[in-house]
């Protein structure tokens, strides 16, 4: 049996015991049945919300989760995906039995990004900050590299990659890092088979995505000597140093494995959940269109979420863009009126705007294929590689094509 404490830090930095989380040892089928109960004293503070709107409302009774995982899927929101996930594992050197979901959580703490923090009665101790300091990028970068390709690592490093390391969500080598005044950033890295300068190509996106009217967090990049380090600022971190709530679009959506959502599901969770929905439904619409664009084909649901913020929940600011590098061509989600996974042109487009009562859909769309339009200028001023350029023109060009208006064809 595993108990888990859950905290949950408020925007205005205040931690509070929000619930418990109790699950079974894993049976031989690997299958943990696990539940969790909201505090009493949760329930009764004047900043209460709940954690999971669509399956953890607000109320005293005790919410079974039908997951294998043994925990509601908002929970496993803030472990790390694949890489980050590995290194919690060697960094615990957890067994094969032990490797499950609960243990992960507990081993993550307050570490993880977002509002959520886990502890077990036996330790509540807490955790260090896991955020390294920007001096220590050169040592991360070759750490990530070395370990990438299976080369040992020296004891320090090491340690520094299992602290600041472990906590990031997404496939790629990232890790915390803190700057001299105190600010919050995740560094992504390159990987040590990277056919692309990902981070460069990611940085120049997200100035992609800016132009074209959406909400990206503060980025940079950093030279490491021949390589490059794209940092992002933390856009779970409040102005008064306490945290925002984040959950995935997949949680919402009760997502698991390989699903074939579309569009517009993320747009009917967003209607029923945001507090802003006449700024949001417009600001996806944007997104998808930005996506369509680029050739953002990695546009999966945990690559959108929503924050709590002091007024309730809304689209979070747009990460984790890039074009499609590795030739999917399909988007992850599909498109409506028989468009599929395939980039839409514009008239379906319209279409679904008209579906969600979304009047400005031809500006949006105008704005985002003017703005995308610039993209090799974009590229250069970001430094990426003129033959990696020309790799991504065809593909780039032909989705900005599909955006005209049929008089301008």
């Amino acid at each position: 049996m595993i108990r888990l404490l859950v905290n949950l830090t408020f925007p205005g930095s205040k931690t509070v015991s929000c619930g418990e989380i109790v699950t079974t040892l894993p049976d031989p089928r690997g299958k943990i049945q696990g539940a969790f109960r909201y505090a009493p004293d949760y329930l009764n503070h004047p900043l209460a919300f709940p954690l999971d709107p669509v399956n953890l409302p607000l109320s005293s009774k005790e919410f079974q989760t039908d997951r294998p995982e043994g925990v509601h899927a908002v929970f496993e929101d803030a472990l790390p995906d694949d890489w980050g996930r590995n290194l919690l594992i060697k960094k615990a050197m957890l067994g094969r039995g032990e490797q499950t979901i609960p243990r992960l959580l507990e081993i993550l703490g307050r570490n993880g990004l977002g509002a959520l923090s886990f502890e077990s009665k036996q330790d509540r101790s807490g955790k260090p900050d896991p955020s390294a300091g920007i001096k220590d990028l050169e040592t991360l970068l070759n750490a990530a590299l070395r370990y990438e390709s299976g080369l040992p690592l020296y004891e320090k490093e090491l340690q520094l990659l299992y602290q600041s390391g472990s906590s990031p969500g997404g496939a790629r080598p990232k890790a915390l890092c803190r700057k001299e005044m105190g600010s919050l950033w995740i560094a992504k890295f390159p990987r040590h088979n990277d056919t692309f300068h990902v981070e460069s190509i990611e940085a120049a996106t997200l100035e992609l995505a800016k132009r074209s009217g959406l909400p990206v967090p503060e980025f940079e990049i950093q030279d490491i000597g021949k390589r490059k380090v794209l940092l992002v600022r933390r856009f779970d971190i409040s102005g008064h140093g306490g945290r925002y709530h984040m959950i995935s679009m997949q949680t919402l959506l009760q997502a698991q494995g390989y699903y074939f959502l579309s569009y517009d599901d993320v747009f009917d969770v967003v209607k029923a959940h945001s507090y802003q929905p006449s700024i949001d439904i417009p600001l996806l619409f944007r997104q998808m269109i930005f996506n369509v664009a680029v050739g953002n084909t990695d546009d999966h649901l945990k690559n959108f979420c929503m924050l709590h913020k002091e007024s309730g929940y809304c689209l979070s600011p747009v990460y984790d863009v890039l074009p499609d590098i590795y030739e999917k061509r399909e988007h992850s989600l599909s498109f409506p009126f028989g468009a599929g996974f395939l980039p839409p042109d514009r008239n379906t487009l319209e279409s679904m705007a008209a579906a969600h009562n979304i009047e400005t859909a031809g500006q949006i769309i105008d704005i985002v294929r003017k703005s995308v339009s610039g993209w090799k200028n974009v590229f250069q001023q970001y430094k990426v590689p003129e033959f990696e350029i020309q790799r991504l023109e065809w593909s780039i060009n032909r989705r900005i094509e599909s955006l005209r208006k049929t008089s301008e064809a």
